[in-house]
This record gives C-alpha cells, sequence and structure tokens, in this order.
C-alpha cells in the first residue's frame, strides 16, 4: 500500500479517525447551539447529503438571544 505523509497505514486510519472525530464534534456544538439534534451532525458524513444538511441548517429559523430581546 502508498504510505501518505510517512505513516504507516494504522497512522493513517488513526488520523482519518481523529479528524472525522472533531468534524462531526464541531458540527454537533453548532447544531446544539442552534437548538437542534446533535445527532443531525453525523450528515456531514455522506458527501451530498451534508450539502443539502449544511444548506438546511443556513436558512432555518435560528433561534435569538435573550439578551437581544431586553434591547
Amino acid at each position: 500500500m502508498m504510505q501518505h505523509l510517512g505513516l504507516p497505514v494504522w497512522g493513517q486510519f488513526l488520523l482519518e479517525g481523529i479528524l472525522l472525530f472533531l468534524e462531526i464534534s464541531a458540527a454537533a456544538v453548532v447544531l446544539t447551539r442552534a437548538n437542534r439534534n446533535p445527532y443531525f451532525a453525523f450528515l456531514i458524513i455522506i458527501p451530498y447529503v451534508q450539502i443539502m444538511a449544511i444548506w438546511y441548517l443556513a436558512f432555518s429559523k435560528w433561534p435569538e438571544k435573550a439578551a437581544a430581546k431586553t434591547v
């Protein structure tokens, strides 16, 4: 097998798994702050579905901050 970045195959899988975990975790944090289900972040794994999921999130109604309502 071909080595990338000079890593063995198991190191490549480990690096890819860590990056995937970080991507899903970041998406879950954003979804939690938008009052959405954080399990929605698993759609980031599916290539074309992730584009539709991001568009849905971008154009859906976001919660307003409580501080903004008092002003």
